[in-house]
């Protein structure tokens, strides 16, 4: 049976390393993007837009397998419907659904209720599917937060709670066992972590020791948090979102561990300290 894969978001963070991981696999697939690219580094493209019903369903048509990877945009749950059923009338056999960890569509805690309803939809599409579960990214330091790094002080609203982060280099790994086997991981859910949590302040200092420079970590207060994400004009249901994941990491709800990046890549998390000395330069 064929096995051609479409992978939304292919230019982020997560997609961009699963392109090259399914690449290095020698993986039948395309990307999906919003509009044409000047260039697509060799990966086959098509073009559909979230936003746009239209374009879905004749960008789906063809391939089996369906990566599906969101923005983080108000209209997220309605974007997550339009692509669901453009999928399924295109005759997209298995979705596997690029989640978050703790997601829960009964959940107090914004940011997790808005993933659970999404995995809800996703499991209730009349298509296999499969749900991967990540926690924070530890790239975040590289493609958000180099400036700050730099310079020597890094600020978040965490507190002192601790954070299991992946690297994305495990994330795509993981995200293309699944892909590359469908059929082997239909119906399962995957919370993807590091092996150890640590709080900013100790993710800092492992920093720190990697340039042979500190980097503090600044704890900045919830409202000030708030009202700095407000300024910078993020519309206001994701800013409640966000603030709400700042409560998750500031509770000590995101220190919980799993095993199952190992359990799809045959091999344990990448450490946090790998991790920095890998990505050194982009601090220097």
């Amino acid at each position: 049976m064929s096995n051609r894969i479409l992978v939304t978001g292919a230019s982020g963070t997560i997609g961009s390393a699963l392109a090259a991981e399914l690449s290095r696999r020698g993986a039948t697939f395309s990307a999906m993007r919003s509009r044409p690219a000047a260039t697509t580094g060799g990966v086959p493209m098509v073009v559909g837009d979230f936003a746009r019903p239209d374009t879905l369903e004749a960008a789906m048509r063809g391939f089996d397998t369906l990566f599906l990877l969101l923005p983080l945009v108000p209209e997220k749950v309605q974007l997550a419907r339009n692509a669901l059923d453009a999928a399924r009338r295109a005759g997209i056999r298995h979705v596997v659904r690029s989640s978050a960890a703790g997601a829960d569509p009964d959940s107090p805690v914004p940011i997790a209720r808005l993933q659970g309803e999404i995995d809800r939809l996703v499991m209730n599409s009349g298509m296999a599917w499969t749900l991967l579960r990540p926690t924070s990214f530890m790239q975040n330091y590289v493609n958000f937060y180099s400036g700050q790094l730099r310079s020597g002080t890094y600020h978040a609203s965490h507190g002192d709670g601790a954070t299991a982060m992946v690297d994305v280099r495990d994330i795509a790994e993981a995200a293309a066992a699944v892909l590359t086997d469908p059929a082997a991981h239909a119906g399962r859910t995957y919370t993807l972590t590091g092996a150890e949590a640590l709080s900013d302040a100790a993710q800092m200092a492992v920093v720190s020791e990697v340039l042979g420079r500190e980097v503090r970590y600044v704890d900045v207060p919830p409202e000030a948090a708030r009202a700095a994400m407000t300024g910078m004009g993020i519309p206001a249901a994701v800013v409640d979102w966000l603030a709400s994941l700042n409560d998750v990491v500031r509770n000590g709800w995101a220190a919980g561990t799993s095993d199952d990046v190992r359990q799809l890549t045959g091999h344990a998390p990448r450490s946090f300290a790998a991790f920095a000395r890998d990505y050194a330069d982009a601090w220097r």
